[in-house]
């Protein structure tokens, strides 16, 4: 599991870094005592657990759970006991902890945020949409890519094609992290792509536009996956 900690208190960051390392199921950690940094390590990397100190002096940690993704775990990180009860508001917000933490405790909430990512995941792979009067699902690891058309969607796969009534606004928070928005009107399968190069995107047959705004959060997302 790729993990965030988010906590204005440095030594806070450090124990929790620390706990991070003593379990092995958990690859990597990036820590920042800052909340505008987190929204935008947020919004350029893909993490699967959030340690989110709620109280942070830039911006509130109510701030960066609404731009966290709804298939990222949240263990809340607090010194006010009363904090739990607006946690329930919160899907991803797997647990939280009340200053002082000790290991034990750490690793409780750690597996609670394993049981929430191995639902995601079971669940994720698979989506059903509106094809005219009814419902049909879809094998998401079938998808090659999403485009925009008007109010609709096109659902692109090797040897069909489907037009639903959605939005790529509405769609891209129900995705699983294999897929990426390249373009103002296009989401992509990345275990689709066969090759990226002159702002273009070659999945099957196909060229999708590579939007400059993308590139970036593209290519970080590709190597994480890798």
């Amino acid at each position: 599991m790729k993990s965030l900690i988010v906590d204005d208190d440095p030594l806070m960051c450090d124990l929790l870094e620390h706990f991070c390392s003593k379990i092995d199921d958990i690859s990597s950690v990036v820590t920042t005592t800052s909340g505008f940094e987190s929204i935008n390590l947020i919004n350029s990397s893909t993490f699967d657990l959030i340690l989110l100190d709620y109280n942070l002096p830039d911006i509130t940690g109510e701030d960066i759970l609404k731009i966290a993704s709804p298939h990222t775990a949240v263990i809340m990180i607090t010194a006010n006991r009363n904090f739990a009860p607006d946690s329930y508001n919160y899907d991803q917000i797997v647990d939280f902890l009340v200053k002082p933490i000790n290991f034990s405790r750490f690793f409780k909430a750690f597996q609670k945020a394993q049981a929430f990512h191995s639902r995601n995941q079971s669940q994720g792979h698979r989506l059903f949409i509106k094809d005219g009067n009814k419902l049909v699902k879809i094998n998401l690891e079938d998808v090659y890519y999403f485009k925009s058309e008007a109010n609709y969607i096109s659902v692109v796969m090797e040897k069909k094609k489907i037009l639903t009534l959605m939005t790529l606004k509405d769609l891209e928070v129900k995705l699983p992290d294999f897929f990426q928005r390249v373009h103002r009107s296009f989401i992509v399968n990345l275990n689709r792509i066969t090759t990226i190069g002159n702002n273009l995107i070659e999945i099957g047959k196909d060229h999708i536009p590579l939007s400059q705004s993308y590139e970036k959060i593209l290519y970080q997302k590709i190597s994480l996956l890798n």
